[in-house]
């Protein structure tokens, strides 16, 4: 009888449940494990509540590890979900598209659910309030729509200035598997994401922007630059985060965090991480490990 080995079984398993197709993966030194996380000043020295507006992406990420990232960094986590935070006939966990966050944000019945969703006692807001849109967010089809992505930010930035005891932390819309989406539309996803770290971010000091299309995406200057880094989704139709996209991206937003409740000045103690420390600022490329090159 012939020995069929587990890893060829397993191989086997991968490719039924994909529907006959198999994830390639990249080497690292395409993904954003080539880049630092930067210095980490360590948790914030007080407990401090977030609260994220998020659908199914952050889901995955939750449970592939940011969840419990954020706890062991003394986090107070909360958030909107789908049918949560229903206000009249506007169920504000359902509407987390770019379109939406103007009506969610700049309504004041909805933004007051929002800053004090589950809040008790006498704390009347959160200490920070991260947002963002699902992957198909990334399918920007011209320069017109990636205009008007902008246009509905920077419409929020009036609610963001009036609120300075609160930092806001939209994060950039994840990427696309290359099967949905292309070269072009990947390039505007990007660019997308780089003036929301650039620009956006600097329009305000209580916004830092966490860049998690590039903690997803395969790096610029490689292949499949712009996508999503395959062996960091569900599958090559799924732009759900795996469990090792999820440790990629917690891997960069913890350290993150902690310098940039620091820099926006919700806890004492400057963090030490020079450039890196300022909200959306770049990961450096870390030694090169990889030896397939």
């Amino acid at each position: 009888m012939q020995h069929i080995s587990t890893a060829t079984v397993a191989t086997a398993a991968l490719v039924v449940a994909l529907g006959g197709c198999r994830i390639e993966p990249v080497p690292v030194q395409q993904t954003s494990l080539a880049l630092e996380p930067g210095k980490d000043p360590g948790r914030p020295p007080r407990r401090l509540s977030l609260l994220w507006l998020h659908h199914s992406t952050g889901d995955a990420l939750l449970d592939g590890g940011l969840r419990a990232g954020l706890a062991a960094n003394g986090i107070d986590f909360h958030d909107i979900n789908y049918t949560e935070a229903k206000v009249g006939d506007y169920v504000i966990g359902d509407h987390t598209d770019p379109p939406d966050f103007p009506k969610t944000f700049n309504t004041p019945r909805y933004f007051d659910v929002v800053k004090g969703w589950e809040l008790k006692g006498k704390k009347k807001h959160h200490d920070m309030i991260m947002f963002k849109s699902c992957f198909p967010a990334s399918k920007i089809e011209s320069d017109e729509q990636l205009a008007q992505y902008k246009r509905w930010y920077r419409s929020l930035l009036p609610t963001f200035k009036k609120h300075p005891e609160i930092l806001f932390i939209p994060l950039t819309t994840p990427p696309l598997v290359k099967a949905w989406t292309d070269a072009a539309q990947g390039k505007r996803a990007r660019a997308f994401a780089k003036w929301l770290t650039g620009e956006y971010a600097a329009a305000a000091p209580n916004i830092a922007v966490f860049d998690l299309f590039d903690a997803l995406a395969v790096r610029e200057g490689f292949p499949l630059e712009n996508r999503l880094v395959p062996q960091f989704g569900k599958g090559v139709r799924d732009a759900h985060p795996s469990a090792a996209g999820a440790k990629a991206v917690t891997r960069l937003f913890v350290p993150w965090l902690n310098r940039t409740v620091r820099a926006a000045g919700l806890v004492g103690g400057a963090g030490k991480g020079g450039a890196a420390s300022r909200p959306g600022a770049a990961s450096k490329p870390a030694p090169s490990t990889d030896r397939s090159k």
